[in-house]
């Protein structure tokens, strides 16, 4: 296993470098609406069931069907990156075979709670290609150890 100067970091960074967001309800409410805005005024696609009555704050959009929501984000992104945020959303986009990558930030904490990132797929399998893995160095506060770990999804 090699540890570089900081995964963490220069995987926020790539992060905060993609040119749209894709979020699901429960995950933009709890992270308190990002204030209107997830990252340098890039537009945030909501995926919900409901839209609300009042009008979304800053570059905030509801949007209802994934498939549309996926096509929204790809296009406000050109060609940038789109981030997904949420188990909900990531379900989702599973489910419609409209998501490429999957990147997952493994801490050393169960929580106990929360949505399962896994739950409410479809029976059959989803295979993955490790594309990347980057793992932090041991360190005493548990939130600094982190692996993040890329997988490409496969198509039949």
């Amino acid at each position: 296993m090699r540890y570089a100067a900081d995964p963490s970091g220069a995987v926020f960074a790539e992060m905060m470098a993609s040119r749209a967001v894709i979020a699901g309800r429960r995950t933009y409410e709890l992270a308190g609406r990002w204030q209107g805005d997830h990252h340098d005024g890039v537009p945030v696609f909501v995926l919900t069931h409901h839209v609300p009555d009042d009008p979304p704050p800053g570059s905030i959009r509801y949007v209802t069907d994934v498939r549309e929501c996926a096509a929204q984000a790809r296009a406000a992104a050109g060609d940038g990156e789109v981030l997904a945020h949420g188990a909900g959303a990531a379900q989702a986009l599973l489910r419609a075979g409209l998501l490429d990558e999957l990147e997952l930030h493994v801490v050393p904490v169960l929580l106990g709670q929360g949505r399962r990132l896994f739950d409410n797929l479809p029976a059959e399998h989803t295979e993955l290609t490790l594309i990347r893995r980057l793992t932090t160095p041991p360190a005493e506060d548990l939130a600094r150890r982190v692996m993040h770990l890329r997988y490409r999804i496969r198509r039949p």
